[in-house]
């Protein structure tokens, strides 16, 4: 093995396959309020309201989502589900999520939800519980509608749709579109070519 081959296979080792993605790294930036276990030095900059050059043990403030993960798995501090996540939203969820507007409430809902799971919450299972229900529950009305809107305007059929879903929806889509026209095309009489035909008459032409 070359030292170059060598190198990408170590780096793909360390580097996540998502790490260049930029749709993880917008839902990464999810803000997510949280309060410090401990006192953090030199970093008082980060509080606009921080009159000190340090941020104190207590302090509550908001940080992106990686940041927050990172710092929380290390027991620096505390982190507060955002809304679209806390018990209240699941329970919507639970009750019929197929009316909810993920797209309004978080962007990338089921990404940034699976970031949010890899903290030290105590109702981290129960977010990653309600991910699955509401992707499951929602995914049949998903594909059923873009499997019966090839002259339609998708627009408002996509507006309540996260991300992930709207892709899913596209995905699906064009399969539909692809696959119509392929059996178009399949259905039609195959002619035979026109070289064929005329060999044929002339065929004929010499026995007669």
């Amino acid at each position: 093995m070359s030292a170059s081959s060598s190198w990408q296979q170590n780096l793909t080792e360390v580097i996540p396959e998502d790490y260049f993605s930029l749709d993880e790294i917008l839902a990464e930036q999810q803000k997510v309020s949280s309060q410090l276990k401990k006192s953090m030095f030199s970093l008082g900059y980060l509080d606009p309201s921080n009159q000190s050059e340090h941020l104190v043990s207590g302090s509550k403030l908001e940080f992106p989502l990686w940041l927050a993960v990172q710092l929380a798995n290390k027991n620096y501090l505390d982190c507060e589900l955002p809304k679209p996540y806390q018990e209240a939203a699941r329970n919507i969820l639970l009750a019929d999520s197929s009316v909810v507007d993920l797209f309004k409430q978080v962007v990338y809902y089921y990404k940034t939800g699976i970031k949010l799971t890899q903290m030290p919450h105590p109702e981290s299972p129960y977010v990653a519980v309600s991910l699955v229900r509401t992707f499951v529950g929602r995914f049949k009305t998903l594909m059923d509608s873009s499997s019966n809107c090839k002259n339609k305007d998708i627009s408002a059929l996509c507006l309540k749709l996260d991300m992930d879903e709207k892709e899913l929806f596209e995905i699906n889509r064009a399969a539909v579109i692809a696959l119509e026209k392929w059996e178009q095309r399949e259905s039609n009489l195959v002619q035979p070519s026109t070289l064929v035909v005329h060999r044929r008459k002339r065929k004929r032409d010499q026995v007669f």
